[in-house]
């Protein structure tokens, strides 16, 4: 009875379906890990070194004993954990489903971070969740799968405020809109609340053509890794539910990510730096992430690649 009737037209409602449709949508991969604490009551945590920040805070915050492990040159941890460890993964880049498969099939508390890897299977380990801003243009979302409900009646998070950015960018480009894509994520550091997807998010997300962007994210990887495999120290082969988010080039050269840069090819870098007698400081220091995502066509690709080769 009190629905809005006539005046000025707002968003047009999307027809189409989400991606997951039997999960969790929260607003934040910080929502979802904090909603897996809870939900199991975890008080202590193994997790990786090589890992976000925001990962890390969010542990803290929910006052969980961190046990941080490394990994290896393959992304896999180079410790056993006991029977009973809830240990939190990472899917690196979108490329580790492999690994995932083996440390579900070994450990029962396996807790998946699929921040950068949005199309892998949420149902793999004892609970799993992702981040939709990694890999689509929305102001927020995260989608959680979790071994126990909470019963609780979450508060629904409204993103308007925060979506700046994002007509911005589509206008103006990356450059502008940049300080207030950075305003728009430090929202995400002050709210410590678990709240449910934006209204917003839930309905751009409906309008997504999935299934193209799964093929060409594919498609640009194959050409990255056909020319670059050489020089890559990294040697990736690809399970079959893997979608990259991005394509991980190692490579210990000076100066390259600052020429990307330079030719407007932005080039983020994973994480906050390491302590040098860690073997994952050699990811933070020298790990490439370059672009692959749906925006790009393969003559965008070689264009990344020759600056690459021409260094």
């Amino acid at each position: 009875m009190n629905k809005e009737i006539g005046g000025y037209f707002e968003l047009e409602t999307i027809k189409g379906e989400s991606y997951f449709k039997d999960c969790i949508a929260l607003n934040s991969g910080r929502s979802s890990l904090r909603y897996i604490i809870r939900a199991n009551n975890i008080k202590t945590l193994h997790t990786p070194y090589y890992t976000c920040w925001s990962v890390t805070d969010t542990i803290k915050e929910e006052g969980v004993e961190i046990r941080f492990y490394n990994i290896d040159e393959n992304f896999l941890p180079t410790k056993e954990f006991k029977e009973d460890d809830f240990i939190l993964y990472t899917n690196y880049f979108g490329v580790n489903g492999k690994n995932i498969k083996e440390l579900s099939q070994k450990y029962k508390n396996l807790i998946i971070d699929n921040a950068q890897s949005f199309f892998f299977p949420l149902e793999i380990g004892l609970s799993s969740f992702n981040s939709v801003r990694k890999f689509f243009g929305v102001p927020d979302g995260s989608y959680l799968k979790c071994n126990k409900i909470l019963n609780k009646d979450f508060e629904q998070d409204i993103s308007y405020k925060r979506s700046l950015f994002l007509l911005k960018r589509h206008d103006l480009g990356a450059n502008a809109a940049y300080n207030d894509f950075q305003l728009s994520e430090a929202t995400f550091e002050l709210n410590k609340n678990i709240k449910l997807m934006s209204n917003l998010t839930c309905n751009l997300l409906k309008g997504i053509d999935y299934d193209f962007i799964k093929q060409r994210r594919l498609q640009n990887f194959k050409i990255y890794n056909e020319i670059l495999k050489s020089s890559n120290e990294l040697k990736i082969k690809l399970d079959c539910d893997d979608i990259p988010m991005v394509y991980p080039y190692l490579i210990k050269k000076e100066g390259l990510r600052e020429k990307l840069i330079q030719n407007k090819i932005y080039i983020a870098k994973y994480w906050a730096p390491l302590e040098d007698n860690l073997f994952e400081s050699n990811f933070q220091k020298f790990l490439l992430p370059l672009p692959l995502d749906q925006r790009y066509n393969e003559e965008d690709i070689k264009r990344v690649i020759g600056h690459i080769l021409n260094q």
